[in-house]
């Protein structure tokens, strides 16, 4: 598993960095010999530099969806400035009495070029190569929040289950990547430089680098194209916590013993609205979605307290409107809810969310980040119980439940079927004003997917009923407190209800 992602992220990073380079280089150049129009140019690229990547990756999905294409084109914005930048500038730093020497003994421009201001300039653009490749290795981490893989993978599901081994397995590898990399590219400014090598040997050199750079760029054309027949393959996603990718494997391994089809997944660490822009846009073919979250986040509607009514609601426009279809729900409700420790519930007397109005001032909430920005989330707390905290602090939800048994926060946003909740002692406080409507679990599919491969609703809907609160709980503590990975809890649990052998 480490070694595949590990595939992945030098690809991701190898096919970025050529880009960068086939773009910086010759742009660079280019300004050289218009300087008025430099500063403006390399100001533009230097935008480019100051957005957090996170934002940027998370900026083109809407437009360009998810997976390893979006990524690229972050990746390769990021790697710009410094190639672009160093060649411009070391250029124009060749001397320029040795330029005017050349000229005067004949040389074209292009020799000029090739002879005198590529050779002594080599070493500023490389230096500017090297930190684009440093740069594009540690950014390719957050890749994995929008399906690209790579070793961001292991880093963020370290993250949601407190888990500093799969830290540091998606961590040390992408060091020690980077450091390859940059020993690499120094070897090759070293043996490059002006009489280093031969003239013969420098024109191999050269000759070398391009079937390189041709090399990455057919192997992203190849990789980018499907192989097999897409049309029996079924891909699926999940969102960024562990009840998530446990359902991703719970429908794969559902799916595979049931059809003849082939089942790609792509674990989702990013939030619902990605999730649900990549179903829409075809990169993913079906997740778990809840009709709380169709209900508020997508369709901006009202909240509907009646389970039934808002599972109808959502089938129904949903249809209407993307041609997704919701198939039968899976039996949890992961509503959210508002937790605190049971001692403070207990000196506080906290049992419904408007007793919080009592401790609020004083009280620290961590949250995730997109419950901060949802109607059914603190915006629509503070607007229906007319209560803020006195800080909050927004955090991975791996990390969250340590902070509150720490006491480094006072409130989390817990999920209604987290294993942690019991695990760590802690109180579900009652929304007593109905904030939240409910968030029943069901397969969202897409139409044509389901046009395709008919057989698919009787299979996903065996899941039907099938799970409730308590189980759910139980199945996320396997992962979130026993360590087990998602796929064993996710087999274990299709074998004990008989629905695969």
């Amino acid at each position: 598993m480490i070694w595949s992602l590990f595939v992945e992220h030098a690809y991701l990073s190898m096919v970025s960095i050529a880009i960068a380079i086939i773009i910086s280089v010759p742009l660079g150049i280019f300004l050289t010999r218009k300087p008025k129009i430099a500063d403006p140019i390399i100001g533009i690229t230097s935008v480019f530099q100051t957005i957090p990547s996170l934002a940027l990756l998370v900026f083109l999905v809407p437009f360009i969806g998810t997976g390893k294409v979006p990524a690229i084109i972050a990746l390769t914005i990021y790697g710009l400035l410094p190639i672009l930048r160093n060649t411009y500038i070391g250029i124009r730093g060749v001397d320029r009495s040795t330029v005017e020497a050349g000229v005067g003994m004949g040389m074209t421009s292009r020799q000029v070029l090739t002879m005198i201001e590529l050779p002594l300039s080599l070493s500023v653009i490389m230096g500017g190569v090297r930190t684009a490749a440093v740069l594009i290795v540690g950014v390719a981490t957050i890749a994995g929040l929008i399906g690209a893989g790579g070793l961001g993978d292991l880093i963020f599901r370290g993250l949601q289950t407190y888990n500093s081994g799969l830290i540091l397995a998606g961590a040390i590898p992408s060091a020690l990547l980077a450091i390859l990399l940059d020993y690499v590219l120094k070897k090759v400014e070293m043996a490059a430089q002006p009489g280093k090598m031969s003239k013969r040997a420098r024109k191999i050199a050269s000759r070398v680098s391009l079937a390189g750079v041709a090399a990455v760029l057919i192997v992203a054309v190849v990789l980018a194209m499907p192989f097999g027949n897409k049309q029996d393959t079924i891909t699926i996603t999940g969102k960024n916590f562990t009840e998530q990718e446990i359902m991703v494997y719970i429908l794969g391994n559902l799916i595979e013993e049931h059809t003849d089809l082939t089942v790609k997944y792509e674990s989702f660490l990013g939030g619902s609205s990605p999730a649900f822009d990549g179903i829409r846009s075809g990169s993913y073919d079906v997740y778990v979605e809840y009709t709380g979250t169709g209900l508020m986040n997508y369709l901006k509607e009202d909240v509907i307290t009646d389970p039934d009514e808002a599972y109808d609601y959502v089938k129904k426009v949903f249809k209407e409107k993307y041609d997704l279809v919701w198939l039968e729900p899976i039996g949890f409700n992961n509503t959210y809810t508002f937790t605190v420790r049971q001692e403070d519930a207990d000196r506080y007397q906290l049992e419904k969310m408007s007793d919080l109005a009592k401790v609020a001032d004083d009280f620290i909430l961590g949250s995730e980040p997109e419950f901060l920005e949802r109607k059914d989330g603190y915006p629509g707390f503070q607007e229906l119980y007319g209560i803020s905290f006195g800080a909050v602090k927004s955090m991975d939800t791996g990390i969250m439940y340590s902070a509150i048994k720490n006491k480094e926060i006072d409130v989390v946003d817990a999920f209604a079927t987290d294993g942690r909740i019991v695990a760590f002692n802690l109180k579900v406080l009652e929304d007593d004003k109905q904030l939240f409507p409910p968030y029943f679990a069901a397969p969202l599919i897409r139409q044509d997917t389901l046009d395709a491969h008919p057989e698919l609703e009787d299979v996903l809907n065996m899941l039907a009923g099938t799970i409730d609160n308590e189980k759910m709980q139980k199945l996320n503590a396997r992962v979130d407190l026993d360590k087990e990975q998602y796929e064993t809890v996710a087999i274990d649990f299709l074998k004990e209800e008989g629905l695969i052998d």
